[in-house]
């Protein structure tokens, strides 16, 4: 394999053995995410609603992605970890809330893209500067 440049490095990550194991984890928190916010009728005891809940699913999401990006670098790697969250967290509205399954679809995988993409573009900036003016 070739020598890798700045811009392979920030997009992916110095280790890319740590990059794959991240990008696992962003799988298994799509799955607790998708898990943890099924509608109440299939999963009383685990089942998460509100208001508050929103705030902690943005700041869960930001903060994978900024320990990523301090740990590694790597924004498409912040980003797949926010959106493990975030996708896994609005998935169950495309598969129980099936009125009208083409806006419900469109609208949840909107959100959930946008706003994952946001947070862990955000979560990579802040925690990769962070790791520049506190560990070098």
């Amino acid at each position: 394999m070739g020598t890798r440049d700045t811009v392979d490095t920030l997009l992916f990550g110095r280790d890319t053995r740590l990059s794959t194991r991240l990008v696992w984890v962003a799988a298994a928190l799509f799955v607790v995410s998708l898990f943890v916010h099924l509608p109440v009728r299939y999963l009383p005891v685990l089942s998460l609603t509100g208001y508050a809940v929103t705030w902690v699913l943005f700041l869960s999401m930001f903060l994978v992605a900024a320990g990523a990006a301090y740990l590694n670098d790597g924004l498409f790697v912040a980003v797949a970890l926010a959106a493990g969250i975030g996708i896994g967290f609005y998935a169950p509205g495309i598969i129980f809330h099936l009125g009208d399954p083409g806006e419900v679809t469109l609208w949840v995988l909107a959100v959930g893209t946008i706003s994952s993409v946001g947070i862990g573009v955000v979560g990579f900036f802040v925690g990769a500067g962070a790791r520049r003016l506190f560990a070098e």
